[in-house]
């Protein structure tokens, strides 16, 4: 983390707002209705976990590291649709402990764990996995290098980086917050498509994909609706009354061209 930014305050940012408990209450209870609006937290949801999952190749049984892993949306989708066993690291433990529940709920607890942990020194021996995922994540991390190398630590050469990362667009007016990632500037660490892109080949990764993503990223919160027929809890209740502005300042910031999106796989190969 740089030093404007550090784990403690971005933590806070995610776990301040929202009460894990009533939530893990609510999981619990198989009368209430969880949809996929809940865990699926990045742009183009569900959607966008497709359309990187299609990029990468690992047969199953795979062992993956999920890194910001979130309320384990991801992880259950390439637990369920590819067969790989994921481990998911947070910083947040209250979004680790979410998401086991919900991984218990959907029976995918025998494919997914989830740990606290912070990206810059995880809590793995190297070479560990077969590959790294990691989707919406890196924005509030400042020391991109460190960040790639360490990744770069617990994969096994020949393993894979799979990202969906926000990056910073053409239009350099200021942001509008707050955003999902930060209440205020001194929380986001934007980079360009470009400098993301040199900081992950610095790091030792060899490129072999990347698509900007902005155009889908861009239309798919202009068209975004709340999901019908669900009465469960939602992200609002995670994150906070101020979930709605930050959805809507993250719509408008994409749509000034302030945002773009990319997808990519990397590999690693010494």
């Amino acid at each position: 983390m740089s030093d404007r930014s550090t784990p403690g305050t971005i933590r806070d940012h995610y776990e301040s707002q929202g009460s894990a408990d009533g939530l893990l209450a609510d999981i619990g209870d198989p009368s209430q209705d969880i949809g996929p609006a809940l865990d699926q937290f990045h742009v183009g949801g569900t959607k966008a976990t497709h359309r990187l999952l299609a990029q990468i190749d690992l047969p199953a049984g795979a062992h993956v590291l999920d890194v910001g892993s979130g309320l384990g949306g991801p992880a259950r989708l390439l637990a369920e649709t590819r067969n790989w066993r994921v481990t998911g690291v947070d910083l947040a433990p209250e979004f680790c402990r979410i998401a086991t529940a919900l991984s218990r709920r959907a029976d995918k607890a025998v494919q997914t764990a989830f740990c606290a942990g912070d990206a810059l020194r995880l809590p793995f021996t190297s070479g560990l996995f077969d590959a790294v995922w990691t989707e919406h994540v890196a924005m509030n991390i400042g020391a991109r290098d460190d960040l790639y190398r360490e990744l770069g630590r617990v994969v096994r050469v020949g393993g894979s980086l799979a990202l969906y990362d926000v990056v910073a667009g053409e239009n350099t007016t200021p942001l509008s917050y707050p955003v999902p990632w930060a209440r205020e500037p001194s929380h986001s660490h934007l980079v360009t498509a470009e400098v993301l892109r040199e900081r992950v080949r610095d790091a030792g990764w060899t490129e072999l994909i990347w698509n900007d993503e902005s155009g889908f990223a861009r239309d798919w919160l202009a068209n975004m609706r709340p999901p019908k027929g669900s009465s469960g809890p939602s992200l609002r209740r995670v994150m906070g009354d101020d979930f709605p502005a930050m959805t809507a300042n993250l719509r408008d910031n994409f749509a000034d061209g302030r945002l773009g999106a990319v997808q990519a796989v990397f590999e690693r190969r010494i």
